[in-house]
């Protein structure tokens, strides 16, 4: 005898880029096994098939953002130091992507660690790398408080941008990271 089931099978991929497309156009709040099946046209067996939990779902959708943002983050912008180029990008990608800046980095996933060790940005080795070689510094320390002093106000900037409460535009985001980049480093 032969089981005949009538069960849709669905990649993971789809899946992960139903959830992604529905994090970034409505926020995290949004998302639900539902609105995931209704997007898929579908119903929601196949979401659990793939994912044993709504938390595994979302830290394969945390994977999707982070490479997106990483893309973004590391572009290069032409007549710009890497260092400039980070600091422009970080904010670009708050202003382009606000839902997925959000779920990456405000969120409570790291609330009990200090600033010099979190990691929630796995780019971190890489940005105090490009600090140290375009700013001639040999200290580690010193390479890692700038990249925590210059995340610190990126990442104000960026917030600051997100909720819509101050409007800035890209020459004054230009304009403040060059005065900050300087002055930190001079310090």
């Amino acid at each position: 005898m032969t089981n005949l089931t009538n069960t849709v099978k669905i990649p993971k991929e789809e899946i992960i880029a139903a959830a992604y497309d529905i994090l970034k156009n409505h926020g995290l709040e949004a998302i639900s096994t539902r609105n995931i099946a209704t997007k898929l046209g579908c119903s929601i067996k196949p979401i659990y098939r793939a994912f044993r939990d709504m938390e595994s779902l979302l830290e394969a959708v945390h994977e999707k953002a982070m490479q997106k943002y990483t893309k973004i983050l590391l572009a290069e912008i032409s007549g710009e130091t890497k260092i400039k180029s980070i600091g422009l990008n970080y904010i670009r990608f708050a202003k382009e992507y606000p839902e997925l800046f959000k779920f990456i980095f405000f969120n409570d996933r790291q609330e009990n660690t200090s600033i010099a060790d979190h990691s929630l940005d796995t780019n971190k080795a890489h940005v105090v790398k490009l600090i140290k070689e375009g700013y001639g510094i040999t200290d580690d320390k010193r390479a890692e408080d700038l990249y925590i002093k210059l995340g610190i106000f990126c990442n104000g900037v960026a917030a600051m941008i997100i909720s819509k409460s101050t409007k800035f535009t890209d020459a004054d985001i230009d304009r403040l990271i060059s005065e900050v980049s300087i002055k930190l480093v001079s310090d």
